[in-house]
């Protein structure tokens, strides 16, 4: 099952990512250039399950009641050598109750569910052109962020213009990031040297977007299901992070990079991330600061298949399904706004419906108030049944019925 996909048309190239691992494709050329694995046997938290850290703990304290166990046989024979053995063991079977007792509550927060088990799936995949090996060239390259909290990062190395139908096209991996919490990763975007994300391929060739700045130093922003965390490329250290579970306990679902233009100055626009929690709740992220800006309730928390389907797009905007068949349109930003732009009322006939006639070209309609149009309608209703012919004989013949069974009640009531 595909869980995964990125393709950047102006490289030729598509990555796909699964439950155990992604690779790149070059449709243009018709071939595979690597495929990776991302499941790893020595993994216990991928092999045991969500309760792999306690398993892990159970196994360490088994170790060490084995090494005193050993000590105390020892001791019989060395028993004045052994005795800082034995409170070394002591104490290190201390540390380890102590992080026992720490680790249930520290996957409390992060409220890890069965799904845990599956590290290896791939949740997102990323293309940008950065720097990798050193901070002087900028190479393509490919990110893939796995449920495990774990991304990777490719070099691709692409053939000249010219002979781009003939060399393959050759990857090899330079990065990889492990997170601490281990939280599903989400979205990866790259920041140019004014801390703007990105633009999308083709992009600045069709005067789309501006160049990004390839003279300073980039930085990466991996979103996970609990934080933010930016690092700086290409030694990829970490440089500061914004914590949202272990804040208000919810957790990301959604994320998207979008632009933020001004509703006043054409020329002035800010880059942040939008997020969509399982709270139902959007956050708008800023860039590179990685700031909370504003919070807005968008989703019932409920609506779990709404939450699923949200997406964002670059302005600002958002949808999600609110049926199978309905769609619901929203907006964060001031300059792209979800509204009509105008309003069409219908007009009212003063005359006979037969005999309206169309305006002519340039005439104006001069609008009515409340009572007049009401007597409009009215005078229209009125001529209506006053012309038809059958609606006079309906009229007609309910009098006439109504008048004999008057004059039949009258005589029974006199005979009486």
């Amino acid at each position: 099952v595909v869980t995964a996909l990125s393709l950047h048309s102006e490289w030729k190239l598509v990555a796909f990512g699964t439950s155990h691992g992604f690779g790149l494709f070059d449709y243009q050329q018709n071939n595979n250039v690597f495929v990776r694995c991302t499941l790893n046997p020595s993994d216990q938290l991928a092999l045991e399950g969500p309760l792999s850290r306690v398993k892990s703990i159970k196994k360490s304290l088994r170790q060490s009641f084995r090494r005193i166990r050993r000590s105390r046989v020892s001791l019989r024979k060395h028993h004045a050598n052994n005795a800082a053995k034995i409170q070394e063991a002591n104490a290190r079977m201390e540390a380890e109750l102590a992080e026992m007792e720490l680790a249930p509550v520290q996957r409390k927060i992060e409220a890890r569910s069965s799904d845990d088990s599956f590290t290896g799936l791939v949740r997102t995949l990323y293309f940008a052109d950065t720097f990798l090996s050193d901070s002087t060239h900028h190479t393509p390259s490919l990110w893939a962020g796995t449920n495990g909290g774990c991304v990777f990062a490719y070099m691709i190395r692409l053939p000249a213009i010219e002979h781009r139908a003939d060399e393959p096209v050759t990857a090899q991996p330079a990065k990889e990031i492990q997170l601490m919490h281990r939280a599903p990763v989400l979205g990866i975007v790259v920041l140019d040297g004014h801390g703007a994300p990105l633009p999308e391929p083709l992009e600045v060739a069709h005067d789309l977007a501006r160049s990004p700045d390839m003279q300073a130093s980039h930085h990466v922003v991996v979103t996970s299901e609990e934080q933010f965390k930016v690092f700086t490329l290409p030694k990829v250290s970490s440089k500061m992070k914004l914590k949202l579970t272990a804040v208000d306990g919810s957790r990301v679902r959604r994320v998207g990079v979008a632009w933020f233009g001004s509703s006043r100055t054409e020329d002035y626009g800010e880059s942040g991330l939008v997020v969509l929690t399982n709270q139902g709740d959007v956050h708008v992220v800023s860039l590179p600061h990685v700031k909370m800006q504003v919070h807005y309730p968008c989703i019932r928390r409920e609506d779990v298949s709404g939450i699923a389907s949200c997406v964002f797009t670059r302005q600002g905007q958002g949808f999600y399904l609110i049926s199978p068949s309905e769609f619901e349109r929203f907006s964060l930003s001031t300059r792209f706004l979800v509204e009509p732009h105008c309003l069409v009322e219908p007009p009212f006939h003063s005359g006979p419906l037969s005999q309206h006639q169309p305006e002519p070209d340039g005439a104006h309609r001069i609008p009515q108030d409340g009572e007049e149009a009401e007597s409009t309608a009215r005078s229209i209703m009125e001529h209506a049944l006053l012309n038809d012919e059958k609606v006079l004989q309906e009229i007609q013949k309910s009098l006439e019925g109504d008048q004999t069974s008057f004059l039949e009640n009258s005589m029974k009531s006199a005979v009486a």
